[in-house]
This record gives structure tokens, sequence and C-alpha cells, in this order.
């Protein structure tokens, strides 16, 4: 439902700055029907900006990816509304999320940068629009923040610091760089399109695109200077898709090398384990088994020990060659294993029926 909220006065409100609007939000609406509907309702000066924000605290942020539409009446009353395209969210691992947008923390990102929103309704209109811009292009800083905190995770993986699903961060790489594309392709459009202003100034638009007119109006130079915001979002969210899909080249490389290195793994714990229990294996089938069995405290430690010698020599030498960094709870666990070995072979012997 449509409410009045106060955009771009600052934190803290800065006095002069900021305009009162009717806010409403909606999904994303085919733009050429949107144009008819307003110029309908007799609005005298109508923009579309790009809209890209992040929203909520660490562990429950949304990308928020769309357009804002401003338009302003002849009497200064102006309206925007949130066409929203898509939202990701973070809480389940950056992922594109159907839920409704929460209208009031959208508007409560909105405070930043401070704008002297005055003039006639056009005026009052690119103002605002370049303020939407603006705005759009400063969040593109905090959206390179969530690739550095990707980059962190996957260094962390690498260095086996933190264990980290590896396909869950492919999986978020992937939805953030759809959501930088997504808000590209915002920016470049506002470019293309001249942030509508065609619909009621061709002079402005054909000035924009390079066309010889006169541009007389007082607002010209801030709807350029929209336009250049757009243009340095378009290249900063390029740099910023670039360097994902080299984060996810990188990883896709590190995940061949990781099933390699498991693979290797695999080999040295079967080598160990055949070792292990290989060699008391065929030294018992060379001089026999039945005269320790069954088992007595005397026959017990002469049989078992040279097995128990044998397998922690077979793991520690595995352990020593295995790929990446072995810590000493690696060690212990390995201990663990061959002791348990040595006590199931214990009690067998125990039971073992006399020859």
């Amino acid at each position: 439902m449509p409410s009045t909220s106060l955009l771009f006065a600052g934190d803290p409100v800065e006095e002069g700055h900021g305009l009162r609007a009717v806010v409403s939000s909606e999904p994303g609406v085919d733009v050429p029907r949107r144009r008819e509907m307003l110029q309908r309702a007799g609005v005298e000066a109508v923009l579309g900006a790009p809209l890209v924000r992040l929203i909520g605290e660490r562990g429950d942020r949304r990308i928020v990816v769309g357009a804002a539409q401003v338009g302003v009446s002849a009497d200064g009353e102006a309206a925007v509304t949130f066409l929203v395209q898509a939202v990701w969210q973070e809480s389940t691992g950056w992922q594109q999320d159907g839920a409704a947008v929460p209208r009031d923390a959208l508007i409560a990102s909105l405070e930043e940068p401070a704008h002297r929103i005055t003039g006639d309704p056009k005026s009052v209109a690119v103002t605002l629009a370049k303020a939407f811009t603006e705005a759009s292009r400063n969040e593109v800083i905090r959206l390179r923040g969530l690739r550095y905190e990707l980059e962190r995770q996957v260094a962390d993986l690498l260095a086996q610091r933190r264990s980290t699903a590896l396909r869950s961060l492919l999986a978020q790489i992937i939805e953030l760089s759809m959501a930088l594309s997504r808000a590209r392709d915002h920016a470049r459009e506002a470019v293309r399109d001249g942030l509508w202003i065609a619909l009621w100034d061709t002079d402005t638009y054909r000035a924009n695109r390079g066309e010889p007119a006169n541009l007389a109006q007082p607002w010209a130079a801030t709807h350029r200077a929209a336009l250049r915001h757009c243009e340095t979002m378009d290249v900063e969210l390029a740099e910023e898709v670039a360097r994902l899909q080299a984060l996810l080249s990188s990883m896709s490389t590190f995940a061949v090398a990781q099933d390699g290195e498991a693979q290797q793994r695999f080999n040295m714990v079967a080598a160990a384990a055949a070792a292990g229990l290989g060699l008391p294996a065929l030294i018992l089938s060379l001089y026999g088994a039945d005269s320790f069995l069954p088992f007595s405290f005397d026959r017990a430690w002469r049989a078992l020990l040279p097995i128990a010698v044998t397998a922690l020599v077979a793991v520690a030498v595995a352990l020593r060659r295995m790929p990446g960094r072995v810590s000493p709870r690696h060690y212990l666990v390995a201990v663990g294993l061959v002791a348990a070995l040595v006590c199931v072979l214990l009690v067998a012997g125990l039971l073992a029926p006399a020859g």
C-alpha cells in the first residue's frame, strides 16, 4: 500500500535536503505499459533509474535489483515506485528469494546521498532520478565487499583453516554473479534509454546520444550527471562480474585438483591398510597361528605386538606422505584405529577354539 516517505535527506537529516514522496513497490512491470499508465495519469515528468540495494544485517542481508520509477505531477507531488525484478537472500547462502521485499528496510536504505530537491516538476524528477542513480552506484562498493567475503572463504578453504562445502561456495559465486549481471543490465538500459527522458524532452535525449540539440534546461547538467553515474556503475559492475567469473574458473580448477588429492589420499589410506594388515598376516601364515590360539596373556602380546608395530609404522609413513596439512589429530585418530584393530584381534584370539 502506498505511503509517504522522506527520501535522500541524509542521516542524520540535513535541513533543506530530501523530498517527501508517495512510495509504493511491486514486481517488475512491462516498461512500455507503465509509461502509458503514467502518461494517462497526467504526470508532467517521469524518469526511470536503476535500483540496486544491499539491505539488512550481516547473516540476513538481501540484494534488491530492479528499477526506481519517478513521476512528478504538475502540482509538484512526487511518486516513486520500486519495480523489483529479483531479490537474493543471504540467510541460506546467497540464493534468489521469491519473498516480498521489506519496503520499510528499502526506504530506510535511501537516506543517502543527501540531495537538495527543489524547482519545477521536471527539475524535481531529474534530481530525484539522479539521487537514485548515485545511490545505486555507491552500493557497488558494498557489493564489492561481498566478493571480498567470498574470496576470504575460498582462501580459508584452500588453506584448510575451516571446512566449507565447495559445492555451496561455487553456488554462491554463481548467484552473486547473476545478481550483479542483472544490476548491470539495468544500468545499461538506463544509459540507452536516457532514463526515459525521451518521453517528454527529445532534445535532451538526442544531446546525450551525441546528436546536435539546443539544451536550455537548467536541469540538463543534472541529467547528464545521472547518466554518468549509470555509465560508471556499468563499468564497475562489469569488473566485478569478470572477477567473480575468474574466481569461479579458479574454483573449478581447484575442484578438479581436490578430486585428485582425495583420490591420492584414498590410495595412501588403502596402501597403509594393506601394509598394516598384510605384513602381519604374511608372517603368521609363514610360521602358523595355531601355536598362539587360543590366546593367553603370554601368547597375546607375542602375537599382537608385531601386528601393532607394523600397522603403526605403515600408518605413520602414510600420514607423512599424505597430501595437504596433517595435524596431530590425524595421528591420534590413526593410533586409535590401530588400537581398535588390535582389540578386535585380541577378542577373536580369546574366543578362538582350541586346536
